[in-house]
């Protein structure tokens, strides 16, 4: 009994952990590791369009917020040729939504080593076309995204 006791104490405790890294991370400049953070206030925004996006290809992650929205996430950046990619799994972290929000209005904006890109994130489902971004993605990461279904969305400079 005192057992169960000491381990409801230790859930409870946990919990109270979690709560305040996600009430924390919510009033940060940009996510904190797996949680969801603030706008992303920091850094300069790049003003020149990008058209080879190849000096992120050794960046592992990348922090993202789409336009409208006060939160920001912390997502994955494959480089396949001089394109860019963000891959969305469907299943982790459970509960998201931003994929189906970028789905229907791709402006956003994405930081890398504290400089802002103002881009548009396209879907792509074209099989042929992923078959070189999931291997580069693969060979970046060991593995695909987390999950079975995975969005991929092809980023491009916006102006302003």
């Amino acid at each position: 009994m005192k057992v169960l006791k000491w381990i409801g104490y230790l859930v409870f405790g946990v919990a109270v952990v979690l709560a305040a890294l996600l009430g924390a991370a919510r009033f940060n400049d940009g996510p904190l590791a797996l949680f969801p953070g603030g706008p992303l206030e920091a850094g300069e925004f790049v003003l020149e369009p990008v058209v080879d996006w190849s000096f992120a290809r050794d960046i592992a992650e990348v922090e993202l917020q789409l336009e409208g929205d006060d939160t920001s996430r912390t997502v994955w950046i494959i480089v396949d040729g001089a394109n860019g990619y963000v891959p969305a799994s469907l299943e982790f972290p459970p509960f998201k939504t931003w994929h189906k929000r970028a789905d229907k209005d791709g402006r956003a904006i994405l930081r890398i080593d504290g400089r802002k890109y103002r881009i548009t994130m396209r879907r792509v489902d074209d099989e042929g076309l992923l078959a070189s971004v999931k291997a580069e993605g693969a060979r970046k990461y060991g593995s695909g995204p987390p999950g079975s279904g995975v969005w991929y969305f092809a980023i491009s400079s916006r102006a302003g």
